[in-house]
C-alpha cells in the first residue's frame, strides 16, 4: 500500500462560525414544513416529499421523496438537538442503490462529531464490481481542542473490492495564529490486484506526489483566499452583491431611432398563409392564429422545433396576444403557454419615444412553484440622473432584486453599477445564511462574471451597429434567419 503525507499551513476557520452554521441547518430541518400531505411550499404543496410516519423529526419518523424514477427513504431512529441523531437514508433509481447514513452528535449548541457511512450498488451484471462503501468522520471537539490529537480528527476511507483509499487529516501547532495541517493518504489494491497495485504505486510513486501536491496546493490556495473573507462576514441571513462594468455609451436619438424602426419593421414582417415567411432554417414556427397582423387583438402561436430529428426535448408552443400597439403610444404583448404554466406580458409606452418599459413573468411548471418575476426599465431616468433597471423575483420562501444604476460618464464610456441582494424567508432563511457562509464567494464571483460576459457582449457589438435603422434591421434578420 502506498502512504503519502504533506504538511500545508491553512486560514484557521471560526469554530464559533461553524456551531452557527450546523444550528442554522438545524433549524431549517426543523422548522422546513413536511406533512403527510407533502412538503408546503407557501400556498403550494410538494407531494413527491412527504411524512409517511410519526412526527416530524421525532424518533421513527419516516420520509419518502419521489421523482422520475427516483425514490428517496428517510429514517430518522434517533433525533435529539442537543445530543445523538441519526438519520438513514436510501435511494433507488435504475437498479442503483445509495445506502448513507448519518450520525450527528452536539454537545449543548456546539458540534461534537459528524460520522457519515454509506454505501453505493450498481445494477447487473457485474454487481460485485459496483459495490462501493465509505465512512468519514469528522471530530470536531478534537480538532479544535487537541492539535496534535494521536487519532486525526478528520479521516474518509472508501473500499472497492479491488481498491481502498484513505485520506487523514490532522491538525498541529500552527504559527501566526495558522493551522498547521498534515494530510496522509493512502491508496492500495485487495483481493487478487494488491500484489499488482503494490508494484503500480511503487512505479508511479513520484508522478502520484506530484498530482497531490498540486492539489493540496489549490485547495489551500482557495482556503486561504475564501475563509479568512468568511469568518469576517460571519453568518448573514440577507446576500448582497455589487460590481461595476464599463460599457460603450450610446446616444438618446440613436436608442429611440432603433426602437422606432424595429417597431416599424416588425409591422412589415411578410406572413405566407397566416404563417410569418422566414428562413427555412430557422428553428421555430410563428402562425397567425386571429386578427391581422400586429394589431391590438391579434393572437400568434410559436412553435419551436427540437434541436434536432433525434432529440426528446418537447419544448410547448408560445402563445402571444398583442393587446395595445401604437408608434406614439402604449405597447403591450402577453405571452402564455397552452397550460398557462408559464405567463408573462411585456409593454412599452411608446416606440417613437420610449421612456419607460415593463414586464412581468410568472412560472409555475415546477411541482406547481409560483415564481414571479417583475422588471422596470425607467428610460427617461436613465438619460437624466443614471438609474435604469429595478427587477425582483419572488417565490413562497425568498426573493431577489437587482437594480442597475448609470453612475459616471467618461470618454463615451458608462460607468454602470449593478446590485442585487437575496434574502430567505421562513425556514429558508436559515438555508440562505448558510449559503452565503459556504458559497458566498463563489456567487459573488459567478455575478461578477455575468456582468463582465454582458458588458463584453455589449462593447463588441455597439461599435459595428452602424446606424440605428441598420442595426434595427440586422435585429430582424437575425430573428427570421435563427
Amino acid at each position: 500500500m502506498g502512504r503519502y503525507r504533506r504538511d500545508v499551513e491553512v486560514a484557521p476557520f471560526p469554530r464559533e462560525l461553524l456551531d452557527q452554521v450546523v444550528g442554522a441547518l438545524l433549524d431549517a430541518v426543523e422548522e422546513a414544513p413536511i406533512t403527510e400531505s407533502g412538503f408546503e411550499f407557501g400556498d403550494e404543496i410538494i407531494d413527491g416529499v412527504r411524512l409517511v410516519e410519526g412526527r416530524h423529526l421525532a424518533a421513527g419518523a419516516r420520509y419518502r421523496g419521489e421523482e422520475d424514477g427516483l425514490t428517496i427513504d428517510v429514517h430518522v431512529p434517533a433525533w435529539d438537538r442537543d445530543g445523538g441523531s441519526r438519520i438513514e437514508v436510501t435511494g433507488v433509481s435504475g437498479g442503483h442503490t445509495v445506502n448513507l447514513r448519518l450520525d450527528l452528535r452536539m454537545s449543548g449548541r456546539r458540534l461534537h462529531s459528524v460520522r457519515i457511512t454509506g454505501d453505493y450498488q450498481g445494477p447487473k451484471p457485474f454487481r460485485g464490481l459496483r459495490r462501493v462503501r465509505w465512512e468519514g468522520h469528522l471530530r470536531a471537539e478534537e480538532w479544535w481542542s487537541a492539535p496534535g490529537a494521536k487519532t486525526p480528527p478528520l479521516s474518509l476511507r472508501v473500499v472497492h473490492r479491488f481498491a481502498i483509499a484513505e485520506v487523514r487529516i490532522a491538525r498541529g501547532k500552527g504559527k501566526r495564529g495558522r493551522w498547521s495541517v498534515r494530510t496522509t493518504t493512502r491508496l492500495g489494491g485487495r483481493s487478487l490486484l494488491r500484489p499488482l497495485a503494490a508494484v503500480w504505486l511503487a512505479a508511479n510513486r513520484a508522478r502520484i506526489l506530484r498530482k497531490l501536491d498540486e492539489g493540496l496546493a489549490q485547495a489551500a490556495t482557495a482556503w486561504n483566499a475564501e475563509v479568512p473573507r468568511m469568518a469576517k462576514r460571519g453568518l448573514q441571513e440577507r446576500l448582497e452583491f455589487e460590481h461595476r462594468i464599463s460599457l460603450k455609451a450610446v446616444p438618446r436619438e440613436w436608442a429611440e431611432t432603433y426602437v422606432a424602426e424595429l417597431h416599424q419593421g416588425t409591422e412589415g414582417l411578410v406572413f405566407d398563409k397566416r404563417h410569418l415567411f422566414k428562413s427555412p432554417e430557422s428553428t421555430y414556427d410563428v402562425r397567425l392564429l386571429k386578427g391581422k397582423h400586429i394589431r391590438p387583438g391579434t393572437r400568434y402561436r410559436i412553435t419551436f422545433a427540437p434541436p434536432s430529428s433525434t432529440s426528446k426535448d418537447k419544448r410547448k408552443p408560445l402563445d402571444l396576444h398583442v393587446t395595445a400597439w401604437e408608434l406614439d403610444g402604449p405597447n403591450r404583448i402577453e405571452f402564455a403557454r397552452p397550460d398557462d404554466a408559464q405567463a408573462g406580458w411585456v409593454e412599452i409606452d411608446s416606440a417613437r419615444r420610449p421612456t419607460l418599459v415593463r414586464a412581468g413573468f410568472t412560472d409555475t411548471s415546477t411541482s406547481g412553484i409560483p415564481v414571479m418575476a417583475a422588471a422596470e426599465a425607467d428610460l427617461q431616468r436613465w438619460w437624466s440622473t443614471g438609474s435604469l433597471l429595478t427587477g425582483t423575483v419572488e417565490i413562497p420562501v425568498g426573493g431577489a432584486t437587482l437594480a442597475v444604476e448609470r453612475v459616471a460618464d467618461e470618454d463615451g464610456q458608462w460607468t454602470v453599477a449593478i446590485t442585487a441582494a437575496v434574502e430567505g424567508r421562513a425556514w429558508a432563511r436559515h438555508l440562505v445564511a448558510v449559503a452565503g457562509v459556504l458559497s458566498g464567494p463563489a456567487l459573488k464571483q459567478a455575478f461578477r462574471e455575468t456582468a463582465d460576459t454582458f458588458a463584453e457582449r455589449w462593447n463588441s457589438t455597439v461599435p459595428g451597429a452602424g446606424t440605428a435603422d441598420q442595426a434595427a434591421d440586422a435585429t430582424l434578420s437575425a430573428i427570421l434567419e435563427h
